[in-house]
């Protein structure tokens, strides 16, 4: 119930990281300091909002649950405003976060989520111990976030020293801009989460709940790793904001092509691997009494699927970054709820008029993407940014396709002469894989002074 609180948040707290990158590159330290204040005052509001919520939710609990057992009345009556209070802390550390963020400090701002995570699974085990129950549950969540308030804060004061948090800022014009771009960055979020959710409640309703669970064991995996490629771009993203918000297009331009190469060398590798390797592992994960053959298949149907969904955001992700970068952030909104309106429909229709099963609600939503910000989003870039199409084509899309290409057969037939039947033969066929598929990107995705930085520093170890 506190989870969903988060949508109070509005994607300001996105916002406020951008922001704060835009203003840096900017040299514009008043700027900084008023966004930075004017999200205290944004989320103090909010805090107090979400603070009656928890307390009205914790008192018609009885009423919205009623299966549960009185003598869990009271406790939950206690605990969820206090969990709410939990939600606001977090955002809080989200904030000093960005700032560390902005100046490209991600190691400093990785440590201390370690750090925090270290601390909640140590408090954690102590309550369960003492027997705490929900309340020692409770108090882990709130010392780590605790922690990350203190943590963040302070190395964020070290990176940025002239950081102020109070007295909290009520500007029209920066509560305005901080609005502006953080709600077309929700809307964004929420039409990729529309995507994914809409397409099991389409099977349940649809179809079966047998049918649910092979569709969610072959989409979890696709869905978990678009959240470790999005992490390339949330690295790049404040050093090209700053260099949009400088005028210096030119860096933008080598920012975004260096972007979309490491997305490539990554995606690609795991997206490929998805086509090929989804049925023996599936096979070996998931096969038993009651996940048949018949669901093995299925299931990896609907990762192959998937995954093929996945090779266009390798390019769109890094488009969306430039464009949000440029303040274009309500026209790639615009694209993203299209793309989730027409993936509904066509579903729908698959699975309604076509019969097509749970592989045809995957296909609503790889045609979807294919119909709508696969084409739309690099040619509106292209425009915006002064990038030649061709030049887009030959530098980053054909190099693409022609290491999808090369890797796509090596793997064919290294699946086919060599079918794994236990975990050992399966990591083994894995490992080769991305030995070869090292070579392949080296030689057609990464850039060239990265690779010469990793020859030289190759050579320098062999002489040493």
């Amino acid at each position: 119930m506190t989870g969903y609180m988060g949508i109070f948040d509005l994607g300001v707290r996105a916002s406020v990281g951008r922001h704060v990158a835009l203003y840096l590159g900017k040299s514009d330290e008043k700027g900084v300091d008023e966004t930075i204040r004017a999200g205290f005052g944004f989320f103090t509001l909010v805090g107090g909002i979400i603070l009656v919520s928890g307390i009205i939710l914790g008192w018609f609990f009885p009423v919205m649950f009623k299966g549960a057992s009185p003598e869990h009345y009271h406790t939950v009556r206690m605990l969820l405003p206090l969990m709410v209070i939990t939600v606001w802390l977090s955002v809080i550390a989200a904030i000093y976060s960005s700032v560390l963020a902005a100046h490209d400090r991600f190691d400093v701002a990785r440590g201390i989520d370690l750090g925090v995570l270290v601390i909640r699974t140590i408090v954690t085990i102590l309550a369960l111990e003492m027997g705490w129950d929900l309340w020692g549950l409770v108090l882990a969540i709130i010392i780590g976030n605790i922690c990350a308030v203190i943590g963040n804060r302070f190395f964020a004061g070290k990176v940025h020293r002239s950081l102020r948090s109070f007295p909290v800022l009520y500007s029209k014009k920066r509560l305005k801009e901080l609005l502006n771009y953080g709600i077309a960055a929700f809307i964004s979020k929420s039409a990729i989460k529309i995507i994914g959710q809409s397409d099991l409640v389409i099977v349940g309703v649809f179809l079966s709940v047998a049918d649910v669970r092979e569709y969610n064991v072959g989409a979890m995996l696709v869905y978990y790793s678009a959240t470790f490629i999005g992490l390339i771009g949330n690295t790049f993203f404040p050093t090209i904001q700053r260099a949009a918000s400088g005028g210096t297009l030119g860096e933008v331009r080598h920012l975004f092509y260096r972007q979309l190469k490491i997305t490539l060398c990554f995606g690609l590798l795991v997206y490929i691997g998805f086509l090929f390797f989804s049925r023996p592992f599936i096979h070996l994960w998931m096969y038993q009494d009651n996940f048949s053959k018949e669901s093995v298949s299925a299931a990896a149907g609907v990762m192959l699927v998937l995954s093929l969904s996945k090779f266009p955001t390798l390019y769109i992700h890094p488009c969306i970054n430039v464009l949000s970068a440029m303040g274009y952030v309500r026209f790639t909104a615009s694209v993203s709820m299209l793309e989730a309106l027409v993936n509904l429909v066509l579903s729908v229709l698959f699975v309604s008029i076509f019969h097509l099963g749970i592989i045809g609600v995957a296909m609503g939503t790889l045609i979807g993407r294919i119909l709508i910000p696969t084409i739309i989003l690099p040619v509106y870039l292209c425009n915006k940014s002064n990038i030649k199409l061709s030049t887009f084509i030959k530098s980053s899309v054909a190099p693409g396709i022609l290491s999808t290409g090369i890797f796509s057969v090596f793997c064919y037939y290294l699946v086919r002469l060599f079918s794994p039947t236990d975990w050992i033969s399966f990591f083994i066929l894995v490992f080769i894989s991305i030995f070869i598929w090292v070579i392949i990107a080296s030689i057609f995705l990464i850039p060239k002074d990265i690779r010469k930085k990793a020859i030289g520093k190759f050579k320098k170890f062999n002489v040493v």
